[in-house]
């Protein structure tokens, strides 16, 4: 039988226990609502809850996860760790996408220097 005092502590945990699954499955949810986000090229969006889920990151494992939970726990971990590949994809690609970009308008830049070049070559002849 249970003394007072270790059923006191074992109520104590059962909330810490429930509050620790719920800010994992709210990490969960915050980086599917990154990808959204990356999905429709808000990044700016994307930033702002990483900042907020790295916080419950922290928080949730900053005490010893509980036995009971840790299958529950490595399945969250192991569908976390999928869904950051995908948005690490995502980010991959917009950044090529920017880089392609920055390429092209360098080229277009230099185009139009080389124009204005020909183009007052053209005037000092006339």
């Amino acid at each position: 039988m249970l003394s007072s005092a270790e059923t006191q502590v074992q109520a104590r945990a059962l909330p810490e226990q429930v509050h620790q699954c719920r800010r994992l499955a709210r990490v969960l949810e915050m980086t599917r609502q990154m990808l959204a986000h990356a999905d429709k090229d808000e990044w700016e969006q994307v930033t702002a809850i990483e900042r907020e889920r790295r916080d419950d990151l922290v928080q949730c494992f900053s005490e010893p996860i509980p036995l009971g939970d840790s299958e529950l726990v490595a399945e969250a971990l192991a569908t976390l760790l999928h869904l950051n590949e995908e948005l690490m994809s995502r980010l991959k690609e917009a950044r090529s996408s920017v880089m392609e970009k920055s390429l092209e308008f360098s080229r277009q830049r230099q185009a139009v220097s080389s124009y204005q070049s020909v183009d007052a070559s053209l005037q000092d002849v006339s």
